[in-house]
């Protein structure tokens, strides 16, 4: 062969070589933009929410995306906070589920917070009504989701119109939610599980577990939620916004187990208040809100009269049952517990042993 004609190969070889090296590159540099437009498309779920994401880093080599900047706003909410934010959510292929011939994804969310909000003239509630969030969540992984995590999360209640205005909220929020997908079974039904742990108003710890199936026609779910230690003072922006109470000192227990299926939820919620004082007699004389002076003599009253004397404790609990639109509150019971720990014995900050299964 000429020499020439080697030459010519050799450089048509290279350039070939070069030109797919370019074109990967090109395509590797243009498919985050790609990828971006995709997902700032789907979360433009409806007229009434709009979404949009900042960046998107593409992982090709370990089968990973991150989102960066993600933002949910509810446009015709009464408030300015948006209703889903994050700094970053990591969408990354889980290999072990490769081996059961399935490929599903991992999503991992860092600082997410999400706002909710009360109505008042010009603006609706942002309550995130009206959108199937967990189709939409399915929407940002090409694949199926079998694990959501989320680190130092946070949920507020927000009512920038009241008096006083109020900010409820749960920050350093941990959860893992698994086996949404049901990869290690081959069963119809799903169980999906979530353990979440949380500060409530920057001081109590909560701590939830919760079993559900996320595909059921009707919810079908396990809770169970203990909050201790909650200081009541960190509540009166709320409770003189929304009653005529004003506590000044105590602590407040609240033990939750609830269990649903067809439709209808069983249960209770076990509230304990610790050393609970309305009134400080001290300063009786800066009280000047007559409806809340009197509400909170009456308070004072009454947790004189049901608290348990030897463990300064005004607890009960209140049984639950009923279809999960409308349950039932057993008032009778409710009471019959206030006398019971207040006269017979204290209750504990424990889950009850008498809920029946279902």
């Amino acid at each position: 062969m000429p020499m020439y004609k080697r030459h010519f190969r050799k450089f048509r070889y290279g350039y070939g070589l070069l030109t797919a090296i370019a074109a990967l590159l090109l395509i590797r540099a243009l498919l985050p933009l790609a990828v971006k437009d995709y997902v700032n498309h789907e979360l433009t779920v409806s007229t009434r929410y709009h979404g949009h994401v900042d960046h998107i880093h593409l992982a090709l080599w370990r089968g990973a995306y991150r989102i960066d900047g993600i933002e949910i706003r509810q446009l015709d909410s009464a408030s300015k906070e948006p209703l889903v934010r994050a700094d970053s959510m990591e969408v990354a292929v889980l290999w072990s589920a490769l081996l059961d011939g399935m490929i599903v994804t991992r999503i991992h969310a860092i600082n997410p917070r999400l706002n909710f909000a009360a109505a008042h003239a010009g603006g609706a509630a942002q309550m995130g009504k009206g959108v199937n969030w967990f189709e939409l969540l399915k929407k940002l992984s090409p694949f199926r989701i079998d694990r959501l995590e989320m680190d130092n999360g946070q949920v507020h209640y927000y009512d920038d119109n009241s008096e006083p205005v109020v900010d409820i909220y749960l920050s350093n929020i941990n959860a893992v939610l698994t086996n949404l997908s049901n990869h290690e079974s081959r069963q119809q039904r799903r169980v999906a599980m979530l353990h979440l742990d949380a500060l409530a108003a920057g001081q109590a710890e909560l701590a939830l577990d919760l079993q559900i199936d996320p595909f059921a026609q009707s919810p079908n779910f396990a809770l169970k939620e203990r909050l201790i230690g909650l200081e009541v003072v960190r509540l009166r922006d709320f409770l003189r916004a929304y009653t005529l109470m004003d506590p000044k000192q105590g602590t407040l227990d609240v033990i939750t187990e609830l269990k649903a299926k067809d439709g209808r939820v069983q249960g209770y919620v076990k509230p304990l208040f610790h050393h609970l004082e309305l009134l400080q007699w001290k300063h009786i004389a800066e009280e000047n809100d007559p409806l809340h002076f009197l509400a909170d003599a009456l308070g004072s009253v009454l947790n004189a009269v049901f608290q348990n004397q030897s463990k300064d404790q005004l607890a009960t609990v209140v049984p639950i049952d009923g279809r999960l639109d409308g349950p039932n509150v057993d008032v009778l019971d409710t009471i019959g517990n206030l006398l019971k720990n207040a006269v017979v014995q204290s209750y504990k900050p424990t889950f009850e042993k008498d809920l029946k299964s279902r």
